[in-house]
């Protein structure tokens, strides 16, 4: 088939799990499909990922990327505004009426045999460009991480507004899921939700994976302690879940472990995340291969509260044999089990407990990490999932022509 996909940016360099999903599905794709990818680039400065995935069968087209909220004017300026409009906020980033203008275009010239909306967000365009089979893959229940939000928020005020947020986005994905043909949904969990709160009525499941050879299984040494969390910190879901680690759970870990450090594995954390460094904190900023930074640590820490989706960094250290510690929404959407694959701590309590667990008790790490490896191999590799996107792309345009 010919496909026209729309994103946000080139899904390389992998620095995120949402490039990774979107590198790995997509790449494999064009090995027997002609992929367009419609995209914003910061042109001089992505020639490298351009080539990159051109070199993968891809043909990439791409506008100069703007940033609307490029300054703090701006953006306060777009959130007083924003609040006499249906759409949510973080929209303003994502249409632009070039985008569609040229969507068009090439929907025009290009006979494309369907529109493959890489992310919720880009879904905003999918009710101006009928005349095809339109599919969205979508990378989690975009609502999900608001409404958690404002149910943690203690001001009162920015409670108001992140409801509003919440259920601006809830209105916002509920209508733009109708104007698909077939939703894609990274967990069962997430499929629940798409047929319960948005009325879709055809959703396959697409997980998250990795490629599990990439990553070589040792456990960790006895003698190392140290904690790491992989993430993109300009993501607001993770900065919440530095602040919640460093504030209420890893002062009580010091005062049981004096030398235990944690590590923050990932791009761009903002100045309000590196107040938090010290001799027992880092951040690395963003590094080329994550695999030597797991090798040398004790555990791998997830303390994400308000995130939907799936975690590509536990299935990545389940990969390279570090023990994981989660909050129950850090581990939702993977088929894994606490006491099984992972540890899963429901309180700041419990994370001090089962942290301590991780590094004392070798035979737990042990029995943990080889049934964690196990699992990975058996279900969350790549080249195991990336055949139901082709299956899913197949029935959107069934589906499109019983309706027609």
């Amino acid at each position: 088939m010919k496909i026209l996909v729309l994103d946000e940016w080139i899904p390389y360099p992998l620095v995120s799990g949402k490039r990774l999903r979107s590198y790995h599905l997509l790449t494999r794709a064009a090995r027997s499909h002609d992929i367009t990818y419609l995209c914003f680039e910061d042109r001089g400065q992505e020639d490298e990922a351009r080539k990159h995935i051109e070199s993968l069968g891809i043909k990439v087209v791409s506008l100069q990327r703007r940033n609307p909220f490029a300054s703090a004017h701006r953006l306060y300026w777009n959130a007083a505004a924003n609040l006499f409009t249906r759409t949510p906020l973080v929209m303003r980033k994502h249409f632009r009426e070039d985008f569609l203008q040229l969507s068009n275009q090439l929907l025009r010239e290009g006979n494309f045999d369907l529109v493959h909306c890489e992310w919720t967000h880009y879904g905003i365009y999918a009710g101006q460009l009928a005349g095809r089979p339109r599919f969205l893959s979508s990378h989690n229940i975009e609502a999900m991480p608001w409404e958690r939000l404002y149910l943690h928020e203690k001001n009162p005020v920015k409670k108001a507004l992140l409801k509003l947020e919440w259920k601006k986005m809830l209105g916002f994905e509920q209508e733009v899921c109708q104007q698909f043909d077939h939703v894609g949904a990274v967990s069962e969990d997430d499929k629940e939700k798409f047929i319960r709160l948005y009325g879709c009525d055809s959703v396959t499941v697409i997980p998250n994976g990795i490629e599990v050879n990439y990553y070589d299984f040792a456990l960790p040494q006895p003698a190392v302690k140290t904690l790491v969390f992989s993430a993109s910190f300009d993501a607001f879901v993770n900065q919440d879940a530095v602040v919640y680690f460093m504030d209420s759970v890893f002062p009580r870990l010091l005062e049981r472990v004096p030398d235990l450090r944690v590590v923050f594995l990932g791009k761009d954390p903002p100045s309000s995340l590196r107040k938090y460094e010290s001799r027992n904190v880092s951040f690395t900023g963003m590094v080329e291969d994550v695999r030597p930074h797991l090798s040398q640590r004790s555990a791998c820490i997830v303390p994400v509260r308000v995130a939907g989706g799936s975690r590509i960094k536990i299935l990545e250290a389940m990969a390279a044999g570090l023990p994981v510690v989660s909050t129950p929404e850090g581990a939702e959407g993977l088929n894994v089990h606490h006491g099984e694959h992972l540890l899963i701590a429901r309180t700041e309590q419990e994370f001090v407990k089962l942290v301590l667990r991780c590094l004392s008790n070798r035979e737990l790490v042990q029995q943990l990490c080889t049934r964690a490896r196990k699992l990975v191999e058996e279900k969350y590799d790549w080249e195991r999932i990336a055949p139901l996107l082709e299956r899913a792309w197949e029935e959107t345009v069934r589906r499109f022509s019983r309706e027609k």
